[in-house]
């Protein structure tokens, strides 16, 4: 629901007013950014996505259509933007490691929640269509927490072969893990 403050303050932004987009970004701001960084486990990214949020915000103020609460509309573009950057990162193999580190074991940690969802069954479905030896890198991972190096001595190949086999799964899971990540930042919530 829109408060009266709100409602009035999207108008003087929509009327170009700075003072009134100063206002709105001081007061939601940080609420913002927590769940940016919550999600996106980057100070740096956390604050990219809020800015971009609000650039959005400024260059489309004259079309703005918000009816609720625009805390919660403001919360709901974060989220999307926080997802974009999740494919971006899941799909660049330099952000391997952080990936590794920062946002598989969360996977992991929902993995059971999940077991029964939709979003398990197309991970599962997915994994399927990735070669034999990539699928089993990747369940390694995940499932037995190998990091790279303890992998490439199981499966007596290189780090270097271990790390392109895992982007290769990364990049055909990007976008149930992005999403499976928003769902864990639900069930914080």
């Amino acid at each position: 629901m829109q408060t009266r403050e709100d409602f009035e303050l999207l108008q003087q932004i929509k009327d170009g007013d700075k003072k009134a987009f100063e206002t709105c970004f001081n007061k939601h701001w940080q609420l913002l950014y927590a769940l940016a960084e919550r999600i996106l486990k980057s100070e740096d990214d956390a604050k990219d996505v809020v800015q971009m949020v609000y650039i959005s915000l400024w260059g489309r103020r004259e079309q703005l259509e918000i009816t609720g609460s625009l805390q919660h509309y403001l919360l709901q573009a974060v989220r999307y933007q926080s997802l974009k950057r999740l494919k971006e990162i899941l799909d660049k193999p330099e952000h391997l490691d952080r990936v590794h580190e920062h946002y598989l074991p969360v996977l992991n940690s929902i993995w059971h929640k999940l077991h029964e969802s939709d979003l398990f069954n197309e991970i599962s479905s997915q994994l399927e269509t990735l070669p034999p030896r990539t699928r089993e890198m990747f369940l390694l991972s995940r499932r037995q927490q190998l990091s790279i190096a303890e992998i490439a001595e199981r499966m007596g190949v290189s780090e270097k072969t271990v790390r392109n086999q895992l982007h290769i799964a990364l990049k055909t899971l990007r976008h149930h893990i992005a999403v499976a990540l928003i769902l864990a930042d639900l069930f914080v919530c």
